[in-house]
Formats: structure tokens, C-alpha cells, sequence
């Protein structure tokens, strides 16, 4: 098993907001935030996004799961 990446919190949001920009069901509004998490960190979005885009939650989830694998938060 490879070691994870250290990134920062910032560097990781820019990455999310690149894969997102695939998709034409996320659009460049959609708020997120990575905050820390048991499982390292977590993808947050704003609650009337998860509501009203709800293909672009579970694109998240899965870009999520594939990011996660490589990269681990750098501590500030």
C-alpha cells in the first residue's frame, strides 16, 4: 500500500472543484468545505444544495471515496 499524499485543505477543494466541472449536473455554485473527519476528512456541502442536487451529492460521494485513497490533510 502506497503512502497517502499530504495536501492541504485548500489544494484538496481546487481538485474537488475540477473533477466537478466534468459534470454538468454540478454546477460551479455548489458550495463545499473539507473539514476533518474519523475517516480522515469529509466533503461538506450546504444544505439546499444536497437537497436540490442530489445526482451532484452522490458525485461527490464517489469523487470522495477515489480522493481519499490518495490523499491524506496536511495539519496546518
Amino acid at each position: 500500500m502506497l503512502a497517502k499524499k499530504r495536501i492541504s485543505n485548500t489544494d484538496l477543494i481546487w481538485i474537488f472543484r475540477e473533477k466537478l466541472s466534468e459534470f454538468s449536473d454540478c454546477p460551479g455554485s455548489i458550495k463545499i468545505a473539507i473539514v476533518p473527519s474519523d475517516a480522515g476528512w469529509t466533503v461538506v456541502t450546504a444544505h439546499r444544495d444536497r437537497n436540490a442536487r442530489p445526482d451532484c451529492v452522490k458525485r461527490i460521494e464517489q469523487i470522495q471515496k477515489q480522493l481519499r485513497e490518495v490523499y491524506v490533510l496536511a495539519k496546518d
